[in-house]
């Protein structure tokens, strides 16, 4: 299950409901269908910086909008209805990450030894 924003009015529910338990609107396959899965790297920072590093993420448009907040490991799951720029924020350990996400697509961030970098699968 993944959580996406309600159109109307803008509370969290699930991707399955077939409408809004808030307001009522109805879910049509319209709006799940741009639901947009990054899975964020699970990445456990070892030693003193270990101690002092956060493990929350973030998605954010380019308007600095939150689309999804979460954990090191998880997947996010958000919608958009055209390719939106994106800004990831892994907490201060690594540097942000920007690009532009496509609805109805799945992407992994992967970190390597140069930096970190979004990657399509």
């Amino acid at each position: 299950m993944a959580l996406i924003k309600c159109p109307e009015c803008g509370k969290e529910i699930s991707d399955k409901a077939a409408a809004c338990p808030n307001c009522g609107c109805p879910l049509s396959e319209m709006v799940t269908s741009g639901v947009v899965r990054i899975k964020m790297p699970n990445n456990i920072v070892e030693g003193w910086v270990g101690l002092f590093s956060s493990r929350n993420a973030t998605v954010t448009d380019k308007n600095g909008k939150v689309l999804w907040k979460g954990q090191h490991g998880e997947n996010a799951n958000f919608t958009v209805d055209e390719p939106t720029e994106i800004v990831i924020n892994l907490g201060g350990w690594a540097n942000e990450v920007s690009g532009t996400v496509y609805p109805k697509k799945k992407y992994s961030l992967v970190q390597d030894m140069g930096g970190t970098y979004a990657c399509y699968f």
